[in-house]
């Protein structure tokens, strides 16, 4: 039936198996519903699909359930970790299982055995829990049922919802509901039913290779879901009676929502999303700037509702207050002004980035804040919180039950809000938005200030390493040295207490880039070694180092032995080893950009290296027509601690370059003007161990320093499209093209091919904000993409003082649209200086990827805020 090759993804070619047995690679495990790149997020007792060639002589489906371990003759099997697993069906080139719930959370290994003959080992990452929904094939659209809630036999309960049987004809008296095209109409109040894989626990429990009892099993976890930001109600969540590793969820479609906007499922706090519907037209909603509203700084949206914004104006100078916020509910077409004097969330910090009035609560339509409340009169110390909740349009005030001076996100998906109490203290506590307490905890004190006496000067970038329970681990060297030599691997405990010192190997010492050149000469910033850690939670560094005699380069680690225990006793001291992993004879790390860095590639648990044939010091400067570039890669195993090399066939520059998935990527080196943007891509591949190029279209080049962003779940990202001559400022300097003044490009790795997305006609360019700019550091990118829909966006200007517009296109057909703006409106975030230059103190920008929406101020010609926009899925 067509139902189960969309639930399964049975689209296969069928062909003669291999003799030489199953052929897979690291990356032929991916999850059986996503069917995103590998490494595989699978939960247990979730689906997974392995990928490949000669897996199996033919496509063969198992009768009924439970699922065999085995099919055909002669038998091909699945292990995970060495268990054999259920298997949905087998063919040549794709086999679909079930994780055995027997799996423990972890990396895992997957192989196919064909006739006694293993398949190379697939890593895959089983968790307890990880939702997936079932769309249409090559849609973000969900398969969905209109639920059909009829009453049992007389005595008996109601039914919560339909039977289903996707995998074969419906026989039940019950149903008569029809899988929705996507294009259905969907209208409040109307009853849905969607399925999913990977949600967790049931009871009873789930057996492996089987459907629940008969009427399904009740999920462990608490199961919650929104349509476009607002709670669905009437929630059921059931592991199905016919179809093994499926749930059916079911819930009544809430009002204020229609078709085309995202459903997001959690399962406690792990969630899965897709669009209940076909995707709209792409355009924006917008309202008035409110009457009295004064000057607006700063537009805040939920982590999930698209149409509700909080603005708020300046900070007051003598009470330290967010005055003048208002409420946009854009639904209800309503405005709400508050009158409660918000704090900054994190008022004593050193870094405005961190001034802030909202912080939102992960994977929900709320907003919170902290407010000023009587009787503490120390500034920012209060004990009232301030809750917004955007579906319900409400504002709760919350009394906490300590004095607080910092709010911030939960961590990870987890919804609720942390509370730093009273300045410098080590506590924190953990809130739910009700302001329940829901734990506290100590947190690590912070370091001291110097470091260690007569050792306080940074070595390695800044921030180190964190381990686990709150260590903290730095690299140090002695006060007023020149070089790296003398340099401690300094190990803190979470109450900032020296625990270790471990001096680098004898010989050895941290290499230390060179320091930008500015075009007066002058040395700019500061360089630090490249530190990264392990996989797999690893209480593990690593730098690069190079001999005091300068003629090799080696990879060292520190691994530290820490309490197993969190909540364990401090130990006074803790065994740190170290160890040099040299580099192969005359291979040496590409030392001559300030930002050398590594990849940590997680396939394959190794980490690369951009390297040279040469011992290189010197900042290599692309205004004396020189590049940064590397000819090889070294490539560190972290299972055996061994180093190889990989030769590139062309140069590549080691300041730009990236990963996305497992791919690796760099600008092409060999350019014969730096300053010009590269025309080629070389792509790294760590599991053949290639290199690919990828030549641009003509006339385009590529700027990958500058915000690239990935496509979610695939080994794509979107790039600045840069192109034309370099240019020569008023100071005579010569400088790069204008970056994105050719749109856009979609980068594939794994296909290695770009789609050039251009500009429309009378736009001059994509215009990106500057690196240290607050928008940026809180993840408000004025380019990127809508992650389920796919579409890449923009904020684009035209020439001169002529205006800016948002820009957003159709991957497959390169197709552009323009936003509409409303009658007056000229540009869209706030600018000076011909829409080229972002005023610092009024970014009224936001973007949420969980809501696949972003929201915008709307000016006139004389720059005057007249409307703020969104635009989100629907």
């Amino acid at each position: 039936m067509q139902f189960i090759r969309l639930l399964f993804a049975i689209a296969l070619s069928l062909g003669m198996a291999a003799a030489q047995g199953p052929q897979t690679t690291p990356r032929g495990a991916v999850n059986g519903v996503s069917f995103g790149s590998a490494p595989a997020n699978v939960a247990r007792g979730g689906i997974l699909a392995v990928l490949g060639s000669g897996l199996a002589a033919a496509h063969s489906m198992p009768e009924g359930t439970p699922l065999p371990v085995a099919l055909e003759d002669p038998v091909v099997e699945v292990l995970v970790n060495g268990v054999a697993a259920p298997l949905f069906f087998v063919s040549p080139t794709q086999i679909n299982l079930q994780i055995p719930w027997e799996t423990e959370a972890g990396r895992a290994e997957v192989v196919v055995r064909r006739d006694g003959a293993d398949s190379a080992a697939m890593p895959v990452n089983v968790v307890d829990a990880s939702p997936n929904l079932f769309t249409h094939a090559g849609t973000s659209s969900l398969i969905a049922q209109a639920a059909i809630r009829v009453p049992d036999p007389v005595g008996g309960p109601a039914s919560e919802t339909a039977p289903l049987a996707l995998d074969r004809p419906d026989t039940s008296a019950n149903v008569d509901a029809q899988v929705l095209d996507p294009a259905a109409e969907i209208t409040p109040g109307q009853g849905v039913t969607v399925f999913g894989a990977g949600l967790g626990e049931t009871t009873p429990a789930a057996v492996t290779g089987a459907v629940a009892p008969e009427g399904g099993a009740e999920l462990v976890a608490s199961q919650r879901a929104y349509l476009g930001g607002i709670p669905v109600t009437g929630v059921s969540a059931k592991h199905s009676s016919q179809l093994v590793g499926v749930y059916e969820l079911t819930f009544d479609v809430p009002q204020l929502t229609e078709a085309g906007e995202i459903l997001r499922w959690y399962s406690g706090n792990a969630g899965g999303a897709g669009l209940l519907g076909a995707p709209g037209p792409v355009e924006a909603r917008f309202m008035a700037v409110p009457e009295g509203s004064g000057e607006i700084g700063r537009i805040d949206l939920s982590d999930l509702n698209p149409y509700y914004i909080a603005a708020t104006g300046p900070q007051d100078e003598l009470d330290f207050c967010y005055k003048g916020a208002h409420l946009l509910d854009f639904r209800r077409e309503k405005v709400t002004s508050i009158s409660n004097c918000i704090l900054p969330s994190f008022p004593l910090a050193a870094n405005e980035v961190e001034y802030r009035p909202f912080e939102v609560s992960n994977h929900t339509p709320v907003i919170v804040a902290i407010e000023a409340s009587d009787g503490f009169q120390e500034p920012g110390l209060t004990n009232r919180m301030l809750v917004i909740d955007t579906a319900a349009d409400t504002v709760t005030q919350v009394v906490l039950p300590t004095g607080v001076d910092r709010l911030r996100s939960g961590f990870g998906p987890n919804p609720n809000m942390m509370l730093l109490q009273g300045g410098t203290a080590s506590s924190q506590i953990q809130v739910d938005t009700a302001g329940t307490v829901i734990d506290q905890f100590d947190i690590a004190a912070p370091l001291p200030n110097p470091l260690v006496e007569g050792m306080s000067r940074a070595v390695a970038q800044p921030g180190g390493t964190n381990f686990t329970g709150g260590y903290r681990m730095r690299f140090l060297g002695p006060d007023g040295g020149q070089d790296n030599s003398g340099t401690h691997a300094v190990l803190f405990n979470r109450e900032a207490a020296v625990v270790a010192s471990v001096p680098f190997p004898a010989g050895w010492a941290p290499v230390q880039p060179p320091r930008n050149i500015n075009p007066q000469g002058n040395q700019v910033g500061n360089a630090y070694s490249p530190v990264t850690g392990g996989f797999g939670g690893d209480t593990v560094s690593y730098l690069v180092a190079r001999s005091t005699a300068g003629t090799e380069d080696a990879v060292v680690s520190f691994r530290a032995s820490l309490p197993e225990d969190p909540e364990a006793p401090l130990p006074a001291a803790i065994e740190v080893e170290a160890k040099v992993m040299p580099f192969p004879q005359g291979s040496f790390v590409a030392n001559c950009h300030p930002q050398v860095r590594w990849q940590r590639i997680g396939l394959t648990e190794s980490i690369a290296i951009a390297g040279s044939g040469q011992a290189l010091s010197e900042f290599a400067n692309p205004r004396e027509n020189q590049l940064c570039v590397a000819d090889r890669l070294l490539l560190l195993d972290t299972q055996t601690d061994q180093v190889k090399v990989v030769q590139s066939p062309a140069p590549l520059e080691v300041g730009q370059r990236g990963a996305v998935q497992s791919y690796l990527y760099f600008a092409d080196g060999g350019r014969e003007v730096p300053l010009e943007a590269p025309a080629k891509i070389q792509v790294f591949d760590p599991v053949q161990e290639t290199f690919r190029e990828i030549v641009l279209p003509e006339d385009v080049g590529v700027t990958l320093n500058l915000q690239p962003q990935p496509i979610p779940q695939q080994a794509r990202l979107v790039v600045l499209a840069t192109g034309g001559p370099t240019r020569t400022n008023a100071r005579g300097f010569e400088l790069p093209p204008l970056p994105g003044n050719r749109g856009l490009l979609v980068v594939d790795l794994a296909e290695a091919k770009a789609t050039h997305l251009p500009l429309p006609e009378g736009f001059q360019r994509v215009l990106v904000l500057p690196g240290n700019s607050p928008l940026n550091q809180q993840g408000r990118r004025t380019f990127g993409v809508f992650p389920l829909l796919g579409r890449p966006f923009a904020r684009a200007t035209r020439p001169g003082p002529n205006g800016s517009a948002i820009l957003t296109w159709d991957i497959e057909s390169a197709e552009v649209t323009e936003i509409a703006l409303p009658e007056g409106a000229h540009w869209v975030l706030q600018t000076t200086g011909g829409g080229n230059q972002v005023v610092q103190a009024g970014p009224l920008w936001d973007y949420k990827p969980q809501s696949n929406t972003i929201a915008f101020g709307v000016f006139d010609r004389d720059r005057n805020l007249i409307s703020i926009g969104v635009v989100g899925p629907q």
